[in-house]
């Protein structure tokens, strides 16, 4: 299996002109730490807020590349993701497929699952990976006993080569975690889940590992491809 076929994990297809629904608002500023810059602003047809943040980390761009791709490791860096896994599908490609992802919620509420329908778009040359992607309703998995399926949501990666060993990574999502949870609650977790994840990403870039795989992305969508 092709390397990129899993650069989509936790993307959420909506459109492709980068943004995530028609905005109300300018992108306002939320808070800085750790490295992390996050905004946020309204969107016309949801009562969620979206939320951007952004980092630089000190990593080639194909190893930050390799991180998305490693989804069976994704619960050691995501925001209390739990499982990540690739739903098998004869009609997926190395670019389109569906994940299915399983995320912690503090007790005592239950425990949210989604499916993602995912595509992205990658250019080794210029400097630059997207992921989009959107929930759907799907009942390929039944809902899990003391489970909330989100059918509404919607998020993408961007990582842009700043020079040879830096990466601009921007992580933007909105979410509607669904059951007893409003608008507020999901706005809270959604800031935290981009938050805790950017600052997670930067050692798990670090590991040698991820060094290995990015080699053999940039040798797939390299200079001559």
């Amino acid at each position: 299996m092709k390397i990129i076929a899993i650069l989509v994990v936790f993307s959420i297809l909506l459109i492709f002109d980068g943004t995530t629904g028609e905005a109300l608002d300018d992108w306002v500023f939320v808070e800085k730490s750790q490295g992390v810059t996050i905004h946020s602003r309204k969107l016309a047809e949801h009562a969620e807020s979206e939320f951007r943040g952004t980092r630089i980390l000190d990593q080639p761009i194909e190893v930050v590349g390799a991180v998305l791709a490693d989804i069976p490791a994704y619960p050691r860096w995501f925001f209390n993701c739990i499982q990540a896994r690739k739903i098998p599908d004869k009609s997926s490609t190395h670019l389109k497929f569906q994940l299915y992802i399983i995320v912690k919620t503090p007790w005592p509420l239950w425990n949210r699952d989604v499916i993602y329908t995912t595509e992205s778009r990658v250019d080794i040359p210029s400097g630059k990976i997207m992921v989009w992607g959107k929930a759907v309703r799907d009942a390929v998995i039944p809902i899990k006993e003391n489970h909330v399926r989100v059918t509404d949501s919607a998020l993408k990666w961007v990582l842009e080569r700043l020079d040879d060993s830096r990466t601009m990574v921007t992580f933007t999502k909105r979410i509607n975690a669904g059951g007893s949870i409003g608008s507020y609650l999901s706005d809270v977790g959604c800031r935290k889940t981009i938050f805790e994840s950017l600052v997670n990403l930067a050692p798990m870039a670090a590991d040698p590992k991820y060094a290995a795989q990015g080699s053999r992305l940039k040798e797939e969508f390299g200079e001559n491809k």
